[in-house]
């Protein structure tokens, strides 16, 4: 029986072993080159930015759907400055706060306000739910989780000094962590009131290229399991994604509940399979350098390497380890696609 992309995808988060591997493409950026707009024209309006997945998903068929605009949205609604770009994501323009004895200053944000890039995105959600639902598996992100937020608030640098520097402050990170988790929580709650089948965070800045494994068991994992256990009880399951080497924290992210894990290239392959074999999905975890850049031969090598390691016994959605390039050639993510097809049957992998 011929199943779609939603019902494969679906297979594989409940660990059933469906047709063949699915493919989830992190494309928020280039699928506005592809629709024909900048990335500035789509983050910010968000039937854009729906019509820009819609028509990468019609082009390239891959069978989870991951919406987002960038990284900033939740710290714009926040109080702060955003400079947008034609072919890259937007930057905060400067740190909303300077300390993190000022976190009560903080206001819990409007998601629904009007020209904000939160509100674009629930809209653009909407859109493609209505168009999408039940045929291509829908993936509406959160964007970042509550250590980025706060990192994002205050400035990276300054953020990790205040917390290396004087314990003291610990108290005042946890405040803020818990306020920024709530949020994260509290999006993904609209999220999924307008039709995600998964949302999720990516929380990159407590993650072992930035931080230790003692800061991430610390600052990391206690708000990641809160918020993903929340979101559990309100029906709403979740993907964290985590950039860099995730190989050290793995035990932490198993534990912290979540239906899935987006890893990055730089993983120890085997090693992160065998934490997490029968437990729960990897998506992952082709370099984004070589899908954007390399060859479709490189391409191909790599995802089947993916497929091979990371794809036994099931449990395993392929991608790119991070988010694409706006100038990604449509020839490369074409070759993705074509990998799971041709050597994707999870059978050959056990």
């Amino acid at each position: 029986m011929k199943v779609n992309s939603y019902e494969r995808v679906k297979a594989v988060l409940d660990g059933r072993i469906p047709d063949r591997v699915p493919v989830c493409l992190i494309n928020f950026i280039c699928a506005c080159r592809i629709a024909g707009y900048s990335v500035k024209e789509c983050f910010t309006d968000g039937k854009k930015l729906a019509q820009s997945q819609i028509v990468a998903q019609e082009k390239f068929g891959h069978d989870m759907i991951h919406l987002q605009n960038g990284v900033v949205g939740i710290v714009e609604s926040l109080g702060g400055e955003v400079k947008f770009f034609d072919d890259k994501c937007p930057e905060l323009a400067e740190p909303i706060i300077r300390n993190l004895s000022e976190f009560h200053k903080l206001k819990f944000p409007n998601f629904h306000k009007s020209g904000t890039l939160l509100a674009g995105l629930i809209k653009a959600a909407r859109i493609i739910s209505s168009s999408l639902d039940n045929k291509v598996f829908l993936r509406f992100d959160a964007e970042i989780g509550p250590f980025s937020i706060a990192a994002e608030l205050m400035g990276l640098e300054n953020f990790l000094l205040q917390l290396v520097e004087n314990p003291r402050n610990w108290k005042y990170a946890r405040r803020l962590l818990n306020f920024c988790s709530e949020i994260v929580i509290q999006l993904a709650k609209i999220l999924r009131s307008v039709g995600a089948h998964l949302s999720g965070f990516g929380d990159g800045f407590i993650g072992p290229d930035v931080c230790s494994p003692s800061y991430y068991s610390r600052f990391g994992y206690p708000h990641h399991r809160s918020i993903v256990t929340r979101c559990k009880k309100e029906g709403i399951d979740m993907v964290i994604h985590m950039c860099g080497n995730a190989t050290p924290i793995m035990g932490y992210l198993v534990n912290a509940g979540a239906m899935a894990l987006e890893l990055d290239y730089k993983i120890d392959m085997e090693g992160c399979r065998r934490i997490t074999e029968n437990k729960l999905t990897i998506i992952g975890n082709v370099n984004p350098t070589t899908v954007c850049r390399g060859t479709p031969e490189q391409i191909m090598s790599e995802a089947i390497k993916a497929i091979r390691v990371l794809g036994r016994r099931g449990y395993f959605i392929l991608g790119p380890g991070c988010d694409l390039p706006y100038e990604t050639p449509d020839e490369n993510l074409y070759a993705l696609i074509e990998t799971a097809k041709q050597y994707g049957e999870y059978s050959s992998q056990r």
